[in-house]
C-alpha cells in the first residue's frame, strides 16, 4: 500500500528542465470565466499542513498572484473576492526497476581458453526509489464554495540547492498549471 503524506512545498518543486510536464485540468463548463475580476489565495489554509513552511507558501502565493495579476485580476480579501485559490500537496514513495533482459548463447569462445557450450547470461536488474508529488490547485467560487477549476501535476520531486532554483521551479509549476485558464 503506497503512503499519501503532505509534505513541504519546496519538495514538490518539481524536476527540472530537461523534461515537460502538462497538467491535468478539469473545469465546469457552466460557470463563466470572464466574470472573474477578482481573487483571494487560501493556500493551504483548509488542511493547514505544518510541514509546509511559510516561506514556501510566499512563494507559490506569489506564483500564483503574478499569473493572476498578468490576466488582469485584483487581489482582494477573502470576503469581496469572485473566486478562491486553494492548492494543496500530496505524495507517493515510487520504484523504479529497469531490467536488461538475460540472452541465452550457444557456441565457441577462446577469449579464456577454448571452450564450447551453452551458456544463459545473468539479467541486470537496478531499482530507483523516489518520490513523486502531486500538487492540486483549486478555484473555487466564493459564493456557491464549489469548485469551478483544477489544475493536477504529477512530477518526481526534485531538490533544489539555491533560493533562485526555488522561485524559478515553483512559478513554472504554476504557469504551468494555469496555461489553460483564460479568465
Amino acid at each position: 500500500m503506497n503512503k499519501i503524506i503532505l509534505i513541504p512545498l519546496f519538495l514538490l518543486v518539481l524536476s527540472g528542465c530537461t523534461t515537460t510536464y502538462t497538467a491535468n485540468t478539469d473545469r465546469d463548463e457552466e460557470y463563466d470565466f470572464q466574470t472573474i475580476q477578482s481573487y483571494f489565495v487560501t493556500g493551504d489554509a483548509k488542511h493547514k499542513n505544518p510541514m509546509i513552511s511559510d516561506i514556501d507558501r510566499n512563494r507559490l502565493n506569489d506564483a500564483i498572484d503574478n499569473e493572476f495579476n498578468v490576466q488582469g485580476l485584483i487581489a482582494t480579501d477573502e470576503e469581496n473576492a469572485d473566486v478562491l485559490i486553494s492548492y494543496f500537496v500530496v505524495t507517493k514513495d515510487k520504484m523504479k526497476i529497469r531490467s536488461s533482459g538475460h540472452s541465452p548463447s550457444y557456441g565457441y569462445s577462446s577469449r579464456y581458453g577454448h571452450a564450447y557450450g551453452y551458456s544463459y547470461g545473468a539479467s541486470n536488474i537496478s531499482t530507483k526509489n523516489y518520490t513523486e508529488g502531486t500538487f492540486v490547485i483549486d478555484i473555487i467560487d466564493n459564493k456557491t464554495k464549489e469548485t469551478v477549476w483544477r489544475s493536477t501535476l504529477v512530477k518526481p520531486i526534485k531538490h533544489y540547492k539555491t533560493r533562485e532554483q526555488r522561485e524559478q521551479a515553483v512559478t513554472e509549476l504554476v504557469n504551468t498549471m494555469f496555461a489553460d485558464i483564460q479568465t
